[in-house]
């Protein structure tokens, strides 16, 4: 399954740029010369992009209510990967991240772009509120839409019973769940975030083995989906737990 769209604003056409994918064509709004611009029309002409100055209401057109800051890109086709893609080899390592109805764009381009960060197999993206790959969460992804492997699942209940059957331990994130450092992380894991308003759905928290939180200074109430996720993948990546 292929999702295709425009990426828009400078880091996310010069992310994708340097990705190595397949870009169409690139747009530049008429009379913009700054050095921004002038690195995006050199990487775009190295790699044999055709590059088009064009008045800023065809970047308008194309960016929608996205803040195109001068440029966007037409990507080749987000291949969308298939779950066994994913799972790591057995005996192997792996890593994961499942986002549950997750509706805002600009969190699930900050989300991926934290998958890339900090070296995650992959990213499930469930349920029927997930928005569409471009726009603000290619810009928000910076790049990484293409770099980080991706899935769409309508049920997230569905992917963890696989994985749970792969070996991969299932962490829900939660601000009633144990304090994220007192936590073993295993080899084999996927942390289950979802929405601000709802949390994660019934039917994925049945499939919960161990519900995880950030500690926070007393009198703040919660983190931004897309911050919390940052958070909750580096501690667990980077030997901040107790089993890490």
């Amino acid at each position: 399954m292929n999702e295709a769209d425009w990426v828009v604003g400078f880091h996310a056409v010069l992310g994708l740029l340097e990705s190595g994918q397949v870009v169409e064509v690139v747009l530049i709004q008429d009379g913009r010369r700054d050095s921004r611009v002038r690195t995006i029309v050199s990487k775009a002409r190295g790699r044999g992009v055709d590059v088009r100055f064009v008045p800023s209401g065809k970047l308008r057109d194309v960016a929608g209510s996205v803040p195109h800051n001068g440029c966007a890109a037409r990507s080749g086709p987000v291949v969308l990967r298939e779950i066994d893609d994913l799972i790591a080899p057995e005996g192997r390592p792996g890593r994961l991240l499942l986002l549950d109805d997750v509706a805002d764009p600009h969190n699930l381009g900050a989300a991926i772009r934290s998958a890339a960060a900090f070296a995650v197999d992959g990213l499930i993206i469930a349920g029927p509120q997930a928005p569409p790959l471009g726009g603000a969460a290619a810009k928000a992804a910076a790049g990484h839409i293409h770099t980080v492997p991706l899935i769409r699942a309508k049920v997230a209940a569905d992917v963890l019973v696989r994985l749970a059957g792969e070996g991969y331990w299932v962490f829900g994130a939660d601000s009633n769940g144990e304090n994220l450092r007192q936590v073993k992380v295993p080899e084999r894991w996927v942390l289950c975030v979802g929405s601000e308003e709802r949390g994660l759905r019934a039917k994925t928290r049945h499939r919960i083995d161990e519900w995880v939180s950030i500690p926070m200074t007393p009198g703040v109430e919660s983190l931004n989906v897309s911050v919390a996720t940052g958070v909750l993948l580096y501690a667990m990546t980077s030997g901040c737990t107790e089993g890490s």
